[in-house]
């Protein structure tokens, strides 16, 4: 029996000690996991928020940095979700599409028409992952998710965009700091994050 006794206390012991192992924080980030629950929905809050153009509950849920030091400031650095038709026709600027690094371009994204109703219906927001990553320039260390939806403009093929998020707690909740979207076949989320605004 002392023996048995023996064997289940040092199974328990070898066991505890994998698992401390296991949730040491990785040096840089922010510690182990805490409940994750809140990070799950403010991620999917912003990002439901932000498809239907209603930027006062999405800067809600972003960090001060992100807001640009205030709700207020954030809503006005965005788009009206209803863009107000100008009396008179604006010349149209072009741009260079951005580059790869590989010199290759992004397909054309669709985008609201100021004239008319022409607006993309989005999908169920879904969240995934929770990475912790290290801070990285002016983004403290955080958690990496994958805020994933579909987009589908009338008349076409429905697609799905891929969002890497990186969410920070910040006045006691979780808040949005950075987002960069995923690139066909790209998969990782601290690497998505490395060095984007």
């Amino acid at each position: 029996m002392s023996r048995t006794r023996t064997a289940v206390l040092l199974a328990a012991a070898l066991l505890a000690a994998g698992c401390a192992a296991e949730d040491q924080a990785v040096p840089g980030t922010p510690g182990p996991a805490p409940a994750l629950a809140g990070l799950y929905d403010t991620a999917r809050t912003y990002q439901e928020a932000a498809s239907r153009g209603d930027w006062h509950t999405a800067c809600a849920v972003s960090s001060v940095r992100r807001q640009g030091g205030s709700i207020p400031q954030c809503v006005d650095s965005h788009p009206a979700s209803t863009p107000e038709p100008t009396p008179t026709a604006a010349p149209t600027r072009t741009f260079d599409p951005p580059r790869y690094a590989d010199g290759s371009t992004p397909a054309p994204r669709r985008t609201r028409e100021r004239h008319g109703p022409e607006r993309a219906s989005t999908g169920p927001v879904s969240v995934t992952g929770a990475l912790p990553i290290p801070a990285e320039g002016e983004h403290p260390a955080g958690y990496a998710v994958l805020v994933s939806f579909s987009v589908h403009w009338s008349g076409e093929a429905p697609t799905t965009t891929r969002r890497a998020v990186r969410m920070v707690r910040e006045g006691g909740g979780w808040r949005v700091d950075q987002l960069a979207t995923l690139h066909p076949g790209e998969t990782s989320l601290p690497a998505a994050l490395g060095g984007r605004r």
